[in-house]
C-alpha cells in the first residue's frame, strides 16, 4: 500500500520533461551567449552602458520566455517571448561596427515591434483568435522587414521607405489596440480583470511607441532621437513584468491552466501515469498525483489506488481534491497544500481531468466492447460452421437410410410384383405373393412415416408441442413427469420444433450418458417467452457432457434470441433451462 505525505517516495518528472527542460537550457545558453558577443563587439554610436541595457532587454524577455514555455509547453506564448528576445538581439546589432551585424540589425529592426502585436493579439492561448489579427499580424511581418529590404538593397530610397513603414506601422499600431479594446469590452469581468495586466500595458506601450514613431521620423536632433529610443527600449522592457503578473494573477496564470490541462488531455494516450505528470505542470507541484477510486471501504469512504493500482492511504498533511461528483468521486487530485494555497486553482485543474479520466475509461471500455464483437463474430462464424456440418451429416444420414431401407424393399417390391406377374395363371400363388406384397408395402409405408416423423414429427405438426412432448416421454423406457404451467396452444412452428428438439435432446442425454432413473419435464409461458426445464437424477453434468451436444442445441436456441444452461446439483442430477422468445 502506498502512504503519500509532502515527501513523496517517487517524483512526477518536471513539466514538461527531461527533453523539454534540456531543450530551454540550451536556448538560455545560446542567447546568453549572443548577449556576450554583442557586448564585446564594438558600436558605432553605442557606449558599453548602452549595449548593456540592450542585453538586460534581451535577458528580460529571454528569461520570461523560458518560464512561459517551461509553465505551459502547449502554449505559443514563451515561444513567442523568446523570438521576441531574439529579434530584440538582432535588432541591437544595427551600429555594431562588423558589416554583417550591421546589415542583420538593419533587416530586424523594426521586427520587435511586429512580434509584440502577435504577443498582443495572441495573449493567452497563444494563437490569433480572428481572421482580422491574423491579417493585422500578416501586415505587421510585411511592414517590418519588406522596407529594410529595400534599405538594404538600395540605399537610395531610404527615406522614402522608412516614410511609408511609419505611416503603414502606426496604423497597424492603431487597429492591434482597436482590436484588443474591443476583444476586452466583449469579455465578461473576470476574464477581462485577468487579462487585463498584459493587454492593458500593452496597449498603453503601443500608444507611446507609436509616438515615438512619430519622433524618429519627424525630428532629426540626436537628443529627441536618443530620447525616443530609450522611451522604446523602456515600454519594451515593461511588457514581460506586465506578463510575469500575468503569470501569476491573470488569464495565463489561472484561466490558462484549463487551457493547459485540455492540451495534455488531448495528446495524452491511455496510459494513467500520464495524468499524473499533466496534474503536476499544470499545478506546478511535482509531487502532484491522480488517484483513480476503488470502490468503498466498510465506513462507506471511497478508495484510491494511483495510476499504478497501488492502493494510496492519503496522510493527513497531504491535500487532496475531488474528482467527478463529490458524493461519488471517480478520481481525487492529491497536491501539497504548502505549494498551493488556492484551492480554486486546484478546482480548475480538477475538472479537465475528470474529462481525460472519462475519456479513458470510455476507451477501455470501447476496446473491451470490440473485442467482445469479435469474440462474438468468431462464435458465430464457427455455429454457422457446426450448422453447415450438421445439415450434410443429416443430409447423408437421411440418404443412408433411405438407400439401406426404403430403396431396398421397394426393390424387392418391384423383384415380387415382376414374378407375380410370371405366374398370373396360379390363383393360389397369386394370392400367397399379393399378401406377401402387401405386407412390404406396409413396412414400407412404416419405415417411411418413421423417417418423416424423426425430421418433422406429425405429432408436432398436427397437434402442437404439448402433444408432441407426451409422445416423447411415451417412447422413454423411465418415469417421465411432465408438468405443462397452462395450455401451450398452437406457438409458432420455429418454436415449437426448437422445444421440441431441446426436450427431445435432454430426454436422450439423460437416458443414454446420464444413467438417470426418472426425469421430469416442466414447460411454462411465462415474460413472452418458452420456458424448458428437464431436470434427472442421474450422474450430474459430468456424465451428461459426452453425449449432451451442447453446442448443437445453442445453435438451434440462440439464433432465435433464446439461452440455453446448464445446471449440476451437488449430490448428482443435472437440470437443463431453456427459454426460447415466442415471436
Amino acid at each position: 500500500m502506498t502512504r503519500l505525505s509532502g515527501a513523496p517516495g517517487g517524483r512526477v518528472p518536471a513539466a514538461g520533461g527531461p527533453g523539454l527542460r534540456d531543450a530551454l537550457i540550451g536556448i538560455g545558453i545560446l542567447m546568453a551567449a549572443l548577449c556576450l558577443v554583442e557586448l564585446a563587439v564594438p558600436s558605432s554610436s553605442r557606449g558599453f552602458g548602452g549595449s548593456l541595457l540592450d542585453g538586460a532587454l534581451v535577458a528580460v524577455y529571454t528569461v520570461t520566455g523560458l518560464l512561459a514555455w517551461s509553465r505551459r509547453p502547449h502554449n505559443r506564448v514563451g515561444r513567442l517571448m523568446l523570438l521576441t528576445a531574439l529579434a530584440l538581439w538582432a535588432s541591437r546589432t544595427q551600429d555594431d561596427v562588423l558589416p554583417a551585424l550591421h546589415v542583420l540589425g538593419t533587416l530586424t529592426s523594426s521586427l520587435p515591434l511586429a512580434l509584440l502585436l502577435h504577443l498582443l493579439l495572441a495573449f493567452p492561448s497563444g494563437r490569433l483568435p480572428s481572421r482580422a489579427a491574423r491579417a493585422v499580424v500578416t501586415v505587421a511581418y510585411l511592414v517590418s522587414v519588406a522596407p529594410q529590404i529595400v534599405v538594404v538593397l538600395r540605399p537610395a530610397v531610404t527615406e522614402v521607405a522608412w516614410t511609408l513603414q511609419a505611416a503603414v506601422g502606426i496604423g497597424t499600431l492603431v487597429v492591434t489596440v482597436v482590436l484588443c479594446g474591443r476583444g476586452l469590452a466583449r469579455m465578461p469581468a473576470l476574464p477581462r480583470r485577468q487579462l487585463l495586466p498584459f493587454v492593458g500595458y500593452g496597449c498603453a506601450a503601443l500608444a507611446v511607441i507609436a509616438v515615438t514613431v512619430v519622433v524618429l521620423h519627424l525630428d532629426p536632433r540626436v537628443g529627441a532621437q536618443q530620447a525616443a529610443d530609450v522611451v522604446q527600449s523602456v515600454m519594451l522592457g515593461g511588457l514581460p513584468i506586465a506578463f510575469l503578473v500575468g503569470l501569476t494573477f491573470g488569464a495565463f496564470g489561472r484561466a490558462g491552466e484549463v487551457a493547459e490541462a485540455a492540451a495534455g488531455i488531448a495528446a495524452a494516450s491511455v496510459e494513467p501515469a500520464l495524468l499524473d505528470t499533466l496534474a503536476a505542470r499544470a499545478l506546478g507541484d511535482p509531487g502532484a498525483r491522480v488517484l483513480w477510486a476503488s470502490g468503498a471501504d466498510e465506513a462507506g469512504s471511497s478508495r484510491f489506488v494511483d495510476s499504478g493500482g497501488r492502493p494510496v492511504v492519503v496522510l493527513p498533511e497531504r491535500g487532496w481534491w475531488p474528482i467527478g461528483p463529490p458524493e461519488a468521486p471517480t478520481g481525487a487530485l492529491l497536491y501539497d497544500p504548502a505549494l498551493i494555497a488556492d484551492r480554486n486553482l486546484v478546482a480548475t485543474v480538477a475538472a479537465p481531468l475528470g474529462v481525460a479520466m472519462d475519456k479513458q475509461r470510455l476507451i477501455v471500455e470501447l476496446r473491451s466492447a470490440v473485442q467482445r464483437l469479435e469474440v462474438a463474430a468468431e462464435e458465430l462464424q464457427t455455429s454457422r460452421r457446426r450448422i453447415v456440418v450438421a445439415a450434410d451429416a443429416e443430409r447423408r444420414r437421411i440418404a443412408q437410410d433411405l438407400h439401406d431401407g426404403a430403396q431396398q424393399r421397394i426393390v424387392l417390391v418391384g423383384i415380387d410384383v415382376q414374378r407375380l406377374a410370371r405366374q398370373a395363371d396360379d390363383p393360389s400363388y397369386v394370392r400367397s405373393e399379393a399378401a406377401r406384397i402387401a405386407e412390404h408395402c406396409g413396412s414400407l409405408l412404416d419405415e417411411l412415416r418413421g423417417l418423416v416423423d424423426g425430421l418433422l414429427p406429425s405429432r408436432l405438426q398436427d397437434h402442437g408441442l404439448e402433444a408432441a412432448i407426451a409422445t416423447l416421454a411415451d417412447r422413454i423406457r423411465i418415469p417421465v413427469r411432465i408438468e405443462i404451467d397452462s395450455p401451450l396452444g398452437r406457438l409458432d412452428a420455429e418454436v415449437e420444433s426448437t422445444g421440441y428438439y431441446v426436450i427431445a435432446e435432454a430426454l436422450t442425454d439423460a437416458v443414454k450418458h446420464a444413467g438417470a432413473r426418472q426425469i421430469a419435464v416442466v414447460v411454462a409461458l411465462r415474460d413472452g417467452r418458452l420456458q424448458i426445464a428437464v431436470s434427472d437424477d442421474g450422474r450430474g453434468a459430468a456424465g451428461a457432457v459426452p453425449g449432451f451436444g451442447m453446442r448443437s442445441l445453442r445453435d438451434r436456441v440462440e439464433p432465435l434470441g433464446g439461452t440455453v444452461a446448464l445446471e449440476s446439483a451437488p449430490g448428482g442430477g443435472t437440470t437443463l433451462r431453456a427459454q426460447v422468445p415466442l415471436g
